[in-house]
This record gives C-alpha cells, sequence and structure tokens, in this order.
C-alpha cells in the first residue's frame, strides 16, 4: 500500500491480475489449454514476473479455485447476515448460485478431479465444504433451533446431507444455454420465479 496517496502499488496488484486473468482463461480454454505464457501474455507481464508470484500453473489454478470458493462464502455469510428468516435466506442462497455458479465453474471442478494430484483434491474439498456447505448447514441449524423447521432427526437425515440436496437442485437448474437468450431483465425475472419455487418445495413439498 502506498502511505501517501492510500493507493496499492502495482506490485501489490500483480497477483489479483495473474488471478483474474487466469479465471477467464482456464474458463473460456481449460485447465491444459492455458499456459504460463499464456496467462503472462494477457496480463501484460514477462514469464519471470509470474513466476515471481507463482511458481508454476498449477499454483495459479489452486489460487483461482480458492479465491473464487472465498468469494463464494463470503456471499452467503452476506445472505444469512442479511435475512433472518430461514425462506429469505434460502431464496438468497438459490439467486446467488443461479447467477454465478454457473458452467464455468462446474467446469474447473471438474478439471480439479482430472488434472489435479488426490491430496490438492482432498484440500479444494476441505474448502469447499467451508465455503458452500457450512454457510447453508449453520443457516439450517439456526432454523431448527428457532423452530422454522422441524428436526431433521424426525425424517432420520441431516443438515449436512439437506444441504448437499438444496445445491444437487439449485445445478441442475442452472441452465446457461436457455439463459445467454434472455435479455438481462428476462434472466432475472426467471431466475427469480425459479428460486421461489426450488425452495417453496424444499421447504413445503407439493401437497
Amino acid at each position: 500500500m502506498d502511505s501517501l496517496s492510500g493507493k496499492q502499488s502495482p506490485e501489490l496488484d500483480t497477483p489479483k491480475l495473474i488471478i483474474q486473468v487466469a479465471y477467464s482463461l482456464f474458463m473460456e480454454l481449460g485447465y491444459r489449454a492455458v499456459s504460463t505464457r499464456k496467462i503472462a501474455q494477457t496480463c501484460g507481464i514477462t514469464q519471470p514476473a509470474l513466476y515471481h508470484h507463482f511458481k508454476n500453473k498449477q499454483e495459479i489454478y489452486i489460487e483461482v479455485l480458492i479465491d473464487a470458493i472465498d468469494q463464494i462464502e463470503a456471499a452467503l455469510f452476506a445472505i444469512k447476515k442479511k435475512h433472518t428468516e430461514i425462506k429469505e435466506r434460502l431464496y438468497g442462497v438459490t439467486c446467488y448460485f443461479m447467477q454465478n455458479y454457473q458452467v464455468d465453474l462446474m467446469q474447473m471442478f471438474h478439471d480439479l478431479q482430472h488434472e489435479m494430484p488426490l491430496e490438492i483434491q482432498k484440500n479444494i474439498e476441505e474448502k469447499w465444504k467451508k465455503g458452500f456447505l457450512l454457510p447453508i448447514i449453520n443457516m439450517l441449524d439456526e432454523a431448527i433451533a428457532k423452530g422454522e423447521i422441524a428436526a431433521l432427526e424426525k425424517i432420520h437425515t441431516t443438515s449436512h446431507e439437506i444441504s448437499l440436496l438444496l445445491l444437487s437442485i439449485i445445478k441442475s437448474a442452472i441452465q446457461p444455454d436457455y439463459l445467454k437468450k434472455m435479455s438481462v431483465l428476462e434472466q432475472q425475472i426467471y431466475i427469480n420465479n425459479k428460486a421461489r419455487l426450488i425452495v417453496h418445495i424444499f421447504l413445503s413439498g407439493i401437497k
């Protein structure tokens, strides 16, 4: 940080730039097709400058995934803080994932399973549980404690299993190719309606 201007120096901005550029390239081309040379060229820096911050492509890829998960965790925490009722919390979660967790991030997790060593996969999986699952688990546990929903033991399940089920339902509802044909307003209306339906069925079922 520049103590006089209050702005970050270019040196401090470079790692963030690399992560942002690498994210876009990995989304567009996939892990195998992206080289550190390509990342550096797109960033407008040299490869030695890139290697000053990251030792190889694998390390960049891991940081891209961790950064994405951290952003999701922060977003879910903000939703939990903004709303107090479980219905509105789950609606916010569903809208967020339908707007942000689409085919690109799914592709990255697919690449993770096929391109990364098992130890790295396990580390990212733990990070994923903390960023994706725990916020939803906490929302459900609080709702049970407040009496908003029944104790899950009655239906022989857990908040962990229910959270996985919700994410699975949301994932099945994501249709990026279909949404691309819509205007921004049409996308928002579609996502809002679909999210309301998912939460209603999830909490109340079909009667």
